[in-house]
């Protein structure tokens, strides 16, 4: 076998590969090239026709294959390995529901709620994902990003006894519908209504089967101006916990400014000792992430637990010093033990959550799922969009009956899953037994721990984000409208409102796909000699033109924004300009790309016959010999040398349609009217290179009605050979026999 391998290599090796490719294959046309090769567009089906054969396909296999794509957890449990993945798991799921204590309390916090419902978001919600999700590798629950957005929604909707919101947009206490009594509601109860909107938004998304398309509509740009934005947000919510004070909350546009107002304005009474210990707790943080983890992680995969540590540190010396009583420094306060007790949250503040709810479930999926699909390529699985979309959603509707907010994946403790080993979504159920040990023996423990602490937390983990400012100067020297869609969504987070700033970085990014689409992109084609080569004329200097035959490509698809504008550039790149060539035949002057022959020159070439050379009939005249008609008239009959008339250079315009993903009825409309009004200018219109999607979509046009068959090829090679034989006629009447074409390729 050696031998031969061997001896295999040396043979190939010694080849020289080929310098020149000939074909040679009869000059299709579409009609001929569905006829010669048994062009079948399979069996259109009605929707009833379709539901009975699956009705009767539907066997107990497949029954079951529907069950266990609902109900994952169905297909992976019972093929459970506890020799291969049950160590991984465990280790996996003790490190990550460490992460959980300190992320889980500051992101609570960062939300505006009590640091315990953090610790709830972390058990109660993960179960259900554990049945549901299709991703073993994504850790749910506390997400920085949704708390960032959570946090406006909570302030504006609920009491609070330590600040009222003021500024352009105060929001009165809620009228109760019936009684018309104020109504206060507390913040766990308007995160619970919220985070049941999140969950109807979800699963409304996977119904409507958005899954893919949600993660491919929020762009890259998008994204990462909008949580830059939010980054700001959160830096100034934190601020008066790093400095120990009291500021009250804005709403509206401008509302970053007006709190920055009030901090200036308070800075001389900041409490010295919060400051110290912020101080303390943010240079410890920075230290572990830029000098102690490289050094670490090349090492282990384990992390060093550095928020946990400064969450206990940070604890004990409240508790030594009692900071609290004797510095005025703001702690937890009480945590209660044990899980809270079932209940339905608020439904009449469903109303006025519905837009907030959409960006939250919005985000919170997108951010998810593009981290989903990250581990997945990695390890090598598949996740589905649409029951991860089922399986979220149930987490935020599930987790909404006991006190939890909306829950997504954190990329910090998703990426440590992976890391240290997470094999399946036995990881999240360790995880969640140790959350639970927490909170019914060990969460009284923190009732010390400094707000400054938590606040500090979160302001180191927001590095990655302020970091995203260079993806903006990149963008910039890239695409400038891909740097507007990055600093729109930006600005209008940070300026006006986060939930405004998604929508108008959403805007901005429709408006740019519109701005690209509609724009014409039309490429002058020549051949280059000898081949089947057509390329951009304007670019290759050896592509040259057949004469009387004008080759365009149009790139990009044809529909409603681009149809005006593609007409105007396809007659005027076919020299007949705005208003077209005469319509009828006489005496006319000859402006734009055309050329002027004299019956004189036009006699003497032999193109023009008629009764003793006064009366010309140029009926389909052209310059290969084709003849065109003239009226008579006596103006016509004048001497040699002095009449003009109108001869277009153009006498057939090929439009290569290989690069038309999309034609839609205003781009059908647009071919119609072009063929009708080439046709009136005796120019021929032919596609060429449409492919099978493009002619149904222009079938469905009734383009195909109107257009003949014989104007339709294959390819643009095809269309050039058939077209430039002498004496091609456009007429359908006369249809060209197919010729065969010789092609060499250099």
């Amino acid at each position: 076998m050696a031998n031969t391998a061997t001896s295999f290599e040396d043979v190939t090796m010694a080849c020289d590969p080929p310098e020149e490719l000939h074909v040679v294959r009869p000059a299709l046309t579409v009609t001929k090239r569905d006829h010669t090769y048994d062009y079948n567009p399979g069996e259109k089906r009605s929707l009833c026709e379709t539901l009975s054969d699956r009705v009767r396909e539907c066997d107990r296999g497949r029954a079951w294959g529907a069950v266990t794509t609902k109900l994952p957890i169905l297909s992976w449990l019972p093929r459970y390995n506890f020799r291969t993945s049950f160590v991984g798991d465990v280790v996996s799921g003790t490190t990550v529901a460490i992460m959980h204590i300190p992320q889980g309390m500051a992101y609570a916090l960062l939300g505006g709620l009590p640091p315990v419902v953090g610790l709830y978001m972390a058990f109660f919600p993960v179960l259900m994902y554990v049945v549901l999700g299709t991703s073993p590798h994504i850790s749910m629950g506390s997400s920085a990003i949704v708390s960032m957005v959570m946090v406006q929604a909570v302030g504006d909707l609920s009491s609070s006894a330590e600040e009222a919101p003021q500024g352009p947009r105060d929001v009165s206490p809620l009228q109760d519908s019936v009684n018309g009594t104020a109504v206060t509601y507390t913040p766990i109860q308007v995160a619970s209504a919220l985070s049941l909107v999140v969950g109807v938004w979800q699963i409304a998304f996977g119904l409507l089967q958005l899954g893919e398309v949600l993660g491919r509509f929020l762009s890259d740009m998008l994204i990462s101006g909008f949580t830059t934005g939010l980054a700001f947000q959160v830096l100034t919510s934190q601020v008066k916990s790093l400095l120990g004070i009291s500021v009250p909350r804005h709403n509206g546009p401008f509302s970053i400014i007006y709190t920055y107002v009030d901090v200036i304005d308070q800075l001389l009474s900041a409490n010295v000792t919060v400051m110290i210990v912020s101080a303390i707790t943010m240079i410890v943080l920075i230290i572990n992430n830029e000098l102690i983890k490289p050094r670490v992680k090349k090492v282990t995969n384990l992390p060093v637990p550095i928020e946990l540590l400064a969450v206990v540190a940070g604890t004990v010396a409240s508790y030594s010093l009692d900071l609290h009583r004797n510095y005025d420094v703001r702690v937890v306060g009480d945590i209660p033990t044990g899980l809270p007790s079932p209940s339905v949250p608020p439904l009449e503040l469903l109303p006025r959550l519905v837009v907030t709810g959409f960006v939250v479930g919005l985000v919170g999926y997108a951010t998810s799922f593009s981290m989903a699909k990250l581990f997945a390529k990695k390890q090598g699985y598949a996740v589905d969009a649409t029951q991860e979309l089922y399986a979220q959603g149930a987490s935020n509707v599930f987790g909404c009956f006991f006190s939890n907010g909306p829950v997504a994946a954190s990329m910090s403790r998703s990426i440590i899953q992976e890391g240290v080993g997470g094999v399946t979504l036995i990881t999240p159920l360790i995880s969640c037994g140790f959350i639970v040990l927490i909170l019914l023996f060990v969460g009284p423990l923190f009732e010390t721990l400094p707000h400054c602490v938590l606040a500090s937390i979160v302001l180191v983990s927001l590095k990655g984000m302020f970091m995203q400012f260079h993806e903006l100067a990149a963008l910039w020297s890239v695409s400038k409208l891909d740097a507007l869609i990055w600093a729109s969504s930006f600005l209008a987070c940070v300026v006006v409102s986060i939930d405004f700033g998604l929508f108008v970085g959403i805007g901005v990014s429709v408006l740019v796909l519109l701005s690209r689409s509609q724009s014409s992109s039309l490429r002058r084609l020549g051949r280059v000699p000898g081949t089947d080569l057509y390329l951009d004329c304007d670019k290759y200097g050896t592509a040259q033109e057949v004469a009387g035959i004008r080759i365009l490509r149009v790139d990009g698809p044809l529909h409603f924004a681009n149809a005006a504008q593609v007409k105007e550039d396809l007659l005027e790149a076919a020299g007949l300009g705005e208003s077209g060539p005469p319509t009828q035949p006489g005496i006319y002057s000859v402006p734009g790309n055309s050329f002027k022959a004299t019956v004189e020159t036009m006699l003497s070439n032999g193109s023009v016959s008629g009764e003793n050379n006064q009366e010309a009939n140029f009926e389909e005249y052209s310059k290969k010999g084709e003849k065109r008609e003239i009226l008579d008239s006596d103006d016509q009959r004048t001497t040699a040398g002095e009449t003009t008339i109108f001869v277009p250079d153009t006498l057939w315009l090929i439009l290569d349609m290989s690069c038309v993903s999309f034609v839609d009825s205003s781009g059908g409309k647009l071919l119609a009217e072009l063929y009708k009004e080439l046709e009136a200018s005796s120019v021929s219109l032919c596609l060429a290179a449409p492919s099978e999607k493009v002619l149904e979509q222009m079938e469905r046009c009734a383009l195909l009605d109107i257009l003949p068959k014989e104007r339709q090829f294959h390819s643009v090679h095809d269309a050039v050979t058939i077209l430039s034989r002498p004496f091609a006629t456009p007429s359908p009447a006369q249809n060209p026999e197919p010729r065969e074409a010789g092609v060499t390729r250099f």
